[in-house]
């Protein structure tokens, strides 16, 4: 069996998306060496690659694709429909509610032109969530939605007692991209109203359309709210100098960062447009709604809390975190190859 992942652009800015295509890529050729992979980017953040579609898709029984919308989206799946290949789309959250609302004509002319004629076609639609297929189903008429979530490699040792308010200020982290889409605009203007003088704010990730400034002119200099320079290697250093974890998206079809945070230890406040109930089910962090009231209000509950509620739910974030390392998920995602095959 020759399985193509293959996807229009995949680099480390793109965060929890390159860590999903990447991932599942390098899982799958190390487990099912009996089995040929191969990754095809288009572009990689710095260079476009050279590829011969009709060579690469005549050669493989399964395109695995990753993303949507894009001219080269377009490509892809028409030539491996003409050359009658067995299709995957992972659409990686662009058709989740909050996506379509942005460039919304346009959007909706490439579904009527296009978009639902390769949805509806493709073999298996492979959902990060029970969020995103619930939303897919309101675009596409296609019955075949798979739900596996991203995994993640297991870390060679678990932090399960990790240590809380070890520093002068005790520190909250924001660790995504720097996008409306991410709410740290809200996280910004809420940090800023509560005025805790016991804790700062630190914000690492890559700018989208000048956010940065954004958040800057809206902080006002205020000195608990700190921005640094994007991250992408050696994640450990920065989860293990902090306490909580805050991502509070407008959408995200998995969230890859929150699992990261799990991971490390960290409890984690999201939203309730991000797929991570089960956070507040395993008491390993708080899920609220996505508006600047409930933020406000949660983050001032959650900086009054003791050192024992945060080391509480640290131990149940590691756990809860185990449930997604790819020792339980490949043979889900090899199954979905088989059932094409």
């Amino acid at each position: 069996m020759k399985i193509l992942f293959i996807a229009d652009q995949v680099y480390p800015e793109l965060g929890g998306s390159y860590k999903a295509i990447t991932e599942t890529y390098k899982t799958m050729s190390n487990k099912y060496t009996n089995c040929k992979f191969r990754l095809a980017i288009n572009y990689n953040g710095k260079n476009y690659n050279k590829l011969d579609l009709l060579f690469l898709i005549k050669n493989f029984d399964i395109i695995h694709y990753y993303g949507g919308w894009s001219f080269f989206h377009i490509k892809v799946l028409l030539l491996s429909f003409i050359l009658k290949k067995k299709t995957i789309i992972t659409p990686m959250g662009l058709y989740e509610d909050w996506s379509l609302k942005q460039k919304k004509i346009k959007k909706y002319m490439a579904l009527i032109l296009y978009q639902s004629f390769i949805l509806n076609k493709t073999d298996i639609i492979h959902c990060a969530s029970a969020l995103e297929k619930k939303n897919l189903q309101k675009i596409t008429k296609n019955k075949n939605l798979q739900i596996i979530p991203h995994g993640i490699d297991p870390l060679e040792s678990y932090e399960v007692n990790k240590k809380f308010f070890l520093g002068t200020k005790k520190k909250a982290l924001f660790f995504s991209r720097l996008h409306d889409k991410k709410g740290i605009i809200e996280l910004v203007e809420a940090w800023k109203n509560i005025e805790n003088t016991e804790w700062e704010l630190h914000i690492y990730g890559p700018d989208y359309d000048n956010v940065t400034k954004t958040i800057k002119k809206i902080s006002n200099s205020n000195k608990s709210i700190i921005i640094f320079d994007a991250v992408f290697d050696d994640k450990k250093k920065i989860y293990d100098g902090y306490d909580l974890f805050i991502l509070p998206s407008k959408s995200e079809n998995f969230g890859y960062v929150i699992l990261e945070a799990l991971q490390f230890g960290l409890p984690v406040l999201t939203t309730s447009n991000t797929p991570w109930r089960i956070i507040e089910k395993k008491d390993a962090g708080w899920i609220i709604d996505s508006n600047l009231i409930q933020l406000e209000s949660k983050i001032q509950e959650i900086l009054s809390l003791t050192k024992y509620e945060f080391e509480k739910r640290s131990i149940n974030a590691v756990e809860l975190s185990k449930e997604y390392v790819w020792s339980n998920l490949e043979e889900q995602q090899f199954e979905m190859y088989k059932k094409l095959y």
